[in-house]
């Protein structure tokens, strides 16, 4: 798809924002991608964020996920524009196990007061990908004066 850019520097507010977020650190997550309505995030496995069977927990999965779709979304705002999810359903797929996890975000439909997004969390494992979950967004776009 292609998307009209509000903001040359999108992708440098993206990463900065995205430094901001202490969830994402304590993940060690960090930004594998972005483009405008497009942003993906990869996390290593980490057995401190698994469920008792040893699966990334369904709560981590939904938060890269979450993060992706925002950011996806907030790559299309001008800039000063803010994001906040306001519906989400996810699919979980498959036990989510595997050396790491790529999380993609991608918007759908970009409106001037909410967009859709969706993300597919893949696992990756001997440099296989597996989707493991999906999830449709719901973002609210917020407008400051920055």
């Amino acid at each position: 798809m292609s998307y009209e850019i509000a903001d040359d520097g999108f992708e440098e507010r993206i990463r900065e924002s995205f430094g901001e977020q202490k969830v994402m650190s304590t993940l060690g997550a960090t930004l594998d991608g972005v483009e405008p309505g497009a942003v993906r995030i990869r996390m290593p496995f980490n057995d401190a964020f698994t469920q008792q069977d040893g699966f990334l927990h369904a709560g981590v999965v939904a938060t890269l996920l979450d993060s992706a779709c925002g950011y996806a979304a907030m790559s299309l705002l001008p800039r000063g524009g803010r994001v906040l999810a306001v519906e989400f359903k996810l699919n979980l797929c498959a036990p989510a196990i595997g050396e790491e996890f790529l999380a993609w975000g991608t918007v759908k439909r970009a409106g001037r007061t909410l967009t859709v997004t969706t993300g597919e969390l893949f696992a990756v494992e001997n440099d296989e990908r597996k989707l493991v979950a999906a999830m449709q967004g719901t973002i609210f776009n917020l407008q400051t004066n920055q």
